[in-house]
């Protein structure tokens, strides 16, 4: 085990409603505690509208930005190196906390069978950036495989763990595979078959 912040691209050529589900079950499995689990979701942005209401058709609760930045601001703190650096730190008291009750940091409230929150962001989020362990799943926008690729690749960090993609395009798959060059790469399905 270690640091682990999955990935997931979906190039819209695969069935949207599936990649959705799998999110669900993959990041929604144990609260996402676990570090093979789906952290951030790169979409085409053709298909990222189709993607999210997929998403709420499969039960997942979507936050809007204001409710993303409350949420991130309960969510993560920030400390400072020897350097006087600040670095972001997840908040441990929402690790493995479930859906509602991130809702509930983010001034909203969802059925307790919400199996996770989501949200739109740009690549740059904390949430996309960080492992945080709990069930919100951040999800950009891109314009392309490559763009996807390398943003997903930038949100990986190197540390070669797990990603995921959502495709029928064996170039697509064969693309990320390489690039990101992680121990589980996961094809049309959700993070826990790997």
């Amino acid at each position: 085990a270690g640091p682990g912040n999955p990935p997931v691209l979906v190039d819209g050529t695969g069935c949207l409603d599936k990649a959705a589900r799998d999110v669900i079950q993959g990041g929604g499995y144990d609260n996402n505690l676990l570090c093979i689990g789906e952290k951030q979701v790169f979409v085409l942005d053709k298909y990222a509208d189709r993607f999210m209401e997929g998403l709420k058709k499969a039960g997942a609760a979507q936050l809007n930005a204001s409710q993303i930045e409350k949420l991130a601001a309960a969510a993560f703190t920030f400390t400072k190196d020897a350097g006087g650096c600040s670095h972001a730190a997840v908040n441990r008291k929402l690790v493995g906390a479930d859906a509602s009750e991130l809702a509930r940091q983010a001034g909203t409230s969802v059925p307790a069978t919400t199996p996770i929150v989501f949200g739109e962001t740009d690549a740059e989020h904390l949430f996309v950036l960080e492992e945080q362990m709990m069930p919100m799943i951040p999800v950009v926008r891109v314009k392309s495989i490559e763009h996807g690729i390398e943003a997903a690749l930038k949100s990986e960090h190197g540390y070669k763990h797990s990603a995921i993609i959502h495709s029928l395009n064996v170039d697509h798959m064969t693309l990320m595979a390489r690039a990101l060059d992680t121990t589980l790469f996961i094809k049309n399905g959700p993070s826990v078959d790997g």
